[in-house]
């Protein structure tokens, strides 16, 4: 049997509606280790990509590892180690970890999603490299690329009462 991203998207679903049932914890760590290993025994694929989207939507931390981008994702003043967290900071933590998780992966289900992320982190990159370019700045001028049910179209109602 062939585990499709479609196969993880299902299963993490699952264990954000009932960790417990899956893990022996709910907390952050334990499920970037879960998620981690779900990575390991895909020969790290399954997560393919996923540090340079975030970092593409971060605009900094090129050089840290997906969940420490996750965890500044979720409050970028926050604590500096992931076992430093407050219970809400934790719990926050997680609940961005399935979000980002969810969209990442049905953007790279897409046919052209790896293509599209790696456009965007090297664009970056180069933006970066410009003088005077900092963090910052760089995410704005950057596309952050979005699985393309995540696009929200600006479609004219005709209703004037927004």
């Amino acid at each position: 049997m062939t585990i499709t991203i479609t196969n993880y998207r299902e299963l993490f679903a699952n264990i954000r509606k009932r960790p417990r049932m899956w893990l022996i914890r709910d907390d952050f760590a334990t499920v970037v280790a879960f998620v981690d290993g779900c990575n390991e025994a895909n020969a790290r694929s399954l997560l393919t990509g996923f540090q340079p989207w975030l970092v593409t939507q971060a605009g900094c931390l090129d050089n840290h590892v997906w969940w420490s981008i996750v965890a500044h994702l979720t409050e970028p003043a926050g604590a500096r180690d992931v076992g430093d967290m407050d219970a809400d900071l934790d719990a926050r933590a997680v609940e961005t970890l399935f979000d980002l998780l969810d969209e990442f992966l049905e953007l790279r289900d897409e046919r052209d999603g790896l293509n599209r992320i790696f456009a965007a982190h090297e664009q970056w990159r180069r933006l970066r490299e410009q003088p005077g370019c900092n963090a910052t700045e760089t995410t704005s001028a950057v596309q952050w690329p979005r699985a393309a049910s995540r696009i929200k179209l600006d479609i004219p109602t005709g209703d004037n009462h927004h």
